[in-house]
C-alpha cells in the first residue's frame, strides 16, 4: 500500500525538513476520464494554478484545456492548507479504497465513490475541517451522481496570511459559485 501520510509525501517530494504545510483540494468529479482526475502531477499543477487565481476572485475554472468547472469537476472550498497533516488516510478511512489513486514525487490524487460520512473523531482542527468538507462533498457528489476527487501536495506556507479573509466580495462569489467554505484554513 502506498504511504499517503504527510511525512511520507513530504519525503517523496524531497521537501525541506522545515516544510510543514500540505495543500489539498476536494472536488466533485464529473469526468473521471480527464487527465486532471488520472494524473497526480497534472492535478497538482491545476490545483496550484487555482490557488493563485482564487486570491484574484477568478472562479471561472479555466485551465489550459478549456473550461474545467463544472464540466470536469467543481470545488466545494478553496485550495485548503493543513499543518503537518495529509487528508488521504482520513479519506480512505471514511470512504474505503479509492477507485483510482496516483502518486508521484509527493503529489497525490484519489478518486472515491461518495459514501455517507458520519461525524468522525478528529484530534486537530485540520482533521475536523476536512471531515466537515468531506461530508459535504460526498452528499453533493451522491446527489449529482458524481465522484469525489482529492488532490494534494506538500508545500505552500501555513503561516502566510490568508488573503481571502480580507476579501468579502471574493468570499461571497465563492458562496454563489457553490463553495461551502471560503477560507484556506479552519477557523
Amino acid at each position: 500500500m502506498q504511504k499517503l501520510d504527510f511525512s511520507s509525501l513530504n519525503r517523496d517530494a524531497n521537501a525541506e525538513t522545515w516544510c510543514d504545510t500540505f495543500a489539498y483540494w476536494l472536488l466533485i468529479l464529473h469526468d473521471p476520464s480527464s487527465i486532471y482526475a488520472r494524473n497526480a502531477d497534472e492535478a497538482q499543477s491545476i490545483m496550484s494554478y487555482q490557488y493563485d487565481v482564487e486570491d484574484q476572485g477568478n472562479l471561472e475554472g479555466e485551465g489550459p484545456d478549456g473550461k474545467l468547472f463544472p464540466n470536469v469537476f467543481m470545488p466545494i472550498a478553496p485550495v485548503t492548507l493543513a499543518l503537518r497533516w495529509s487528508p488521504f488516510p482520513a479519506a480512505m478511512q471514511n470512504l474505503g479504497q479509492p477507485l483510482h489513486l496516483d502518486k508521484h514525487q509527493g503529489d497525490a490524487l484519489a478518486v472515491f465513490a461518495p459514501q455517507l460520512v458520519d461525524e468522525a473523531t478528529a484530534s486537530t482542527p485540520d482533521e475536523k475541517h476536512f471531515n466537515f468538507l468531506l461530508r459535504h462533498a460526498c452528499a453533493r457528489a451522491a446527489a449529482e451522481k458524481a465522484l469525489v476527487l482529492l488532490v494534494g501536495s506538500p508545500g505552500w506556507s501555513y503561516d502566510s496570511e490568508d488573503y481571502l479573509e480580507s476579501e468579502p466580495e471574493i468570499r461571497q462569489l465563492m458562496h454563489e459559485t457553490g463553495f461551502i467554505y471560503t477560507l484556506r484554513k479552519p477557523t
